[in-house]
């Protein structure tokens, strides 16, 4: 079977490790919650209730492989698994498991409004709360990414990185710290009492991507 690898990044892991497996046993278990959480319909209206929802679901699940899929690519790049990869990822575990319900909770909140399915939720919604428990855990999730390839690039000269190789370790260090910043801005305009322009905030982050690689580009043009 042909393995996909990147062109401009040799890959420097192995076989999946132990390591590796525990965490994509825990998205498993994550992706499984998504599921098997919810109780089988009673009647045909609780039935459309659930289909729609389940456009919440794919929302929910996309946002999961991207993380497993950054983890993947992480591991696959520099195959390390040194203490503090080990404890990084032990704390990556932790909180995906912490995100994985206030990350469905509020894709059914928001999707609920957009369908009409609102109602099925008992009693209100504080959002102020949920926007601050999901800021926090999009906050720490890629601080520990940016934290990973920050201590990867450590390695650099153990690893053998090339040129362009640094250039995408760095590059991507910037990234996952700039996606926990928004994450932790978010929480903060939240904790401000503006629950809705803290999600606002969050279409930000495409752009500032955007803006932070071109500044690389154009404007440091960085020797590594």
């Amino acid at each position: 079977m042909k393995v996909f690898k990147e062109k401009d990044f040799k890959w420097r892991g192995g076989n999946v490790s132990r390591l590796e497996s525990i965490v994509d046993a825990v998205f498993a278990i994550a992706v499984t919650l998504l599921i098997v959480s919810r109780d089988i319909p009673s009647d045909f209206d609780e039935f459309m209730n659930v289909m729609l929802s389940f456009v919440g679901f794919i929302f929910t699940f996309t946002f999961l492989f991207m993380i497993w899929y950054a983890h993947y690519l992480f591991h696959r790049r520099f195959g390390l698994e040194d203490f503090k990869t080990i404890i990084l990822n032990l704390v990556l575990i932790f909180f995906v498991l912490f995100y994985i319900y206030p990350l469905k909770f509020l894709s059914e909140v928001l999707f609920g409004m957009w369908f009409g399915t609102y109602d099925k939720f008992t009693g209100p919604i504080d959002m102020q709360s949920l926007m601050i428990i999901y800021g926090i855990g999009m906050f720490m999730i890629w601080l520990i990414f940016g934290f990973l390839y920050r201590h990867a690039y450590r390695f650099r000269n153990d690893l053998k990185l090339n040129s362009m190789e640094k250039q995408i370790t760095i590059e991507s260090m910037q990234v996952y710290f700039l996606m926990s910043i928004f994450g932790l801005i978010s929480t903060i305009i939240a904790l401000a009492n503006y629950p809705v322009l803290s999600g606002f905030f969050y279409f930000g982050i495409g752009p500032g991507i955007f803006l932070l690689l071109c500044f690389n580009k154009y404007v440091i043009k960085p020797e590594y």
